[in-house]
């Protein structure tokens, strides 16, 4: 939970807390217009981030640890950072998927293993 209210700090955004019965979201609203949504499983742990609008949101803010793996998947794939076409990295631990176009992007990211039971994979968006 720290790691929301510093990701809020950091990009000078606003948040509001929506629950539900397996997970609560936090939305953040970044002045550039972007809403990302982090959700965070009933043990406090961030197990996926969403987001839309006309930026992609700083991801090593957003992804964390996890920046590193997505950014050297990324380059195994020879695939730039980001380009007109989707971005999709899949490992064992974390899945990114990123579409759109300028001004207008959306794309998860997300920690299968950190799911919580009950939670489908759609809910994530």
């Amino acid at each position: 939970m720290a790691s929301v209210y510093g990701d809020v700090q950091h990009v000078s955004g606003n948040v509001q807390a929506i629950s539900s019965e397996h997970y609560s979201v936090y939305e953040v609203r970044i002045p550039t217009g972007t809403l990302v949504r982090e959700f965070i499983s009933p043990s406090g742990v961030v197990f996926a981030v969403a987001w839309q609008g006309p930026f992609v949101p700083e991801l090593q803010q957003f992804l964390g640890a996890y920046f590193q793996k997505f950014k050297d998947a990324l380059h195994t794939q020879k695939s730039p950072s980001f380009s007109r076409r989707s971005v999709s990295v899949r490992l064992n631990d974390l899945v990114f998927e990123n579409s759109g176009h300028v001004g207008a992007f959306y794309g998860r990211a997300y920690l299968p293993q950190a799911v919580p039971q009950g939670v489908a994979i759609a809910e994530i968006h």
